[in-house]
């Protein structure tokens, strides 16, 4: 029964009933889009991505149809369920599909254990067969282990200073504002704008929301001693200037007052920060 409802939905990632999108839900902005959208959206984007994993599902089903390759089938299956599992779980798919996903799981674990011995002797017991274990001394033992420690710190370390020091350099207007209003009113001093997002996860990024739903990325530096704020056309690499003054913040809200590069007027715009 589980392997029948397994391949029911493998086929439905073939023939199309699977991994389709909803208009309704392109529309919506992405903070707003359930967890089942998303996985839907992220296995429909790529149609060659969602084939390749229904076929590897339909070469694992095969493969359990035979008593000579039941093995190979079910190690094929255990990882690729066991994610199906994860998400379902995590993402809140449909109920049903996690049930046929659980019924799967334990019907594979089920099979694995016929095979317990020859698992063990593969993974465990025989495992350095083809290239024994020689002898070492001490000192090398503990430069092997090191040299382990090693490779398990070093991207750890790597990482969180990426994360927290490359990637983010917070700043007190960080966040999403939207623009409550511009003075004066013509589109080179901002009076397009829509939001303005000031990014807390991507250093010195501003991306500008125009009202026509277009979005733009720029680079931005705040001097909080002076409370003033520089925008740059480039990310990173700057390029021209497009806005120069200074910033008040107060609560939830962000006046800027400067000069934008088009404009020989200074501009002040009053921004609300977004929830």
């Amino acid at each position: 029964m589980a392997h029948s409802g397994r391949q029911k939905h493998v086929n439905a990632k073939l023939n199309g009933s699977q991994f389709t999108i909803l208009a309704s839900e392109l529309d919506k902005p992405m903070g707003q889009v359930s967890g089942f959208w998303l996985t839907w959206y992220y296995f429909g984007y790529s149609p060659i991505y969602g084939n390749f994993v229904g076929l590897v599902q339909i070469a694992g089903g095969v493969l359990l149809m035979f008593r000579k390759t039941t093995l190979i089938g079910s190690c094929l299956l255990l990882p690729v369920v066991t994610n199906i599992i994860l998400i379902d779980v995590f993402y809140r798919i449909a109920i049903d599909a996690l049930l046929v996903a659980l019924l799967m799981e334990f019907a594979l674990i089920g099979i694995l254990t016929f095979h317990k011995r020859e698992l063990l002797e593969v993974f465990w017991s025989k495992q350095n067969s083809v290239f024994p274990a020689q002898p070492s001394t001490k000192s090398r033992v503990f430069g092997k282990y090191a040299l382990r420690a090693l490779v398990i710190a070093t991207p750890a370390v790597f990482t969180y200073w990426v994360a927290n020091y490359n990637n983010r350099l917070p700043t007190p207007i960080d966040g999403a504002w939207e623009v409550v209003s511009a003075a004066p009113q013509n589109a080179a001093t901002g009076d397009a704008l829509a939001d303005i997002f000031f990014e807390r996860n991507r250093a010195f990024m501003c991306v500008f929301k125009r009202r026509d739903g277009s979005y733009e990325q720029h680079h931005f530096e705040v001097d909080t001693n002076k409370k003033t704020l520089t925008i740059w056309d480039q990310w990173l690499r700057k390029g021209n200037k497009i806005f120069d003054g200074t910033y008040e913040l107060s609560s939830n809200e962000l006046r800027l007052s400067g000069k934008f590069v088009k404009s020989t007027e200074e501009t002040k715009l009053i921004l609300r920060r977004r929830e």
